[in-house]
């Protein structure tokens, strides 16, 4: 019995990126994006369009709704966004509880130990301002709006009237 060879990627992608930008602004869901590829060729070719198709295209590819879209609609980019971050932030702290959480206290002196638990802090850290508002970034935004800038004085540790300095 021959086999088939795999089908490449981009063969794929290319697939179904023909197929969601016909349907415009309105996407595809799933079954109609997926066409004639396998669940796993669909995969594939969502990464390869990911990988490759939006940047040489100039165009986002995001899933909003349920909808398969190849758009530059900032509301849709925005919302895709925000829900891909906040997934990425639940799967940051699912490595860390259960992989890096429950370590013994003598394996947190070691260096690749400490690595990965400070790239864990760093992605927490770095969500933390869009995880506060929610995975908002309107509420993020306004959040930001209003929060006092501090003197850069004080930030190159510059004396201001009123601040101590360092001592």
């Amino acid at each position: 019995m021959p086999t088939q060879r795999r089908q490449a990627a981009h063969d794929s992608g290319e697939d179904i990126w023909n197929r969601v930008v016909k349907a415009g602004d309105d996407g595809l869901p799933r079954e109609d994006a997926i066409g004639r590829n396998t669940p796993a060729q669909f995969e594939r070719g969502k990464a390869w369009i990911r990988d490759h198709q939006c940047t040489n295209k100039k165009k986002g590819f995001v899933l909003v709704h349920g909808r398969y879209t190849a758009t530059n609609n900032v509301d849709m980019c925005k919302l895709y966004a925000s829900s891909r971050l906040a997934s990425l932030e639940k799967q940051a702290a699912r490595i860390y509880k259960c992989s890096l959480a429950n370590l013994p206290p003598e394996a947190r002196s070691d260096l690749t130990v400490m690595v990965l638990l400070k790239t864990c802090d760093d992605i927490f850290a770095a969500l933390k301002f869009l995880k506060d508002a929610g995975f908002s970034p309107q509420v993020a935004a306004e959040a930001a709006q209003k929060k006092p800038k501090a003197s850069t004085a004080v930030g190159r540790g510059r004396k201001t009237p009123g601040s101590p300095g360092r001592r």
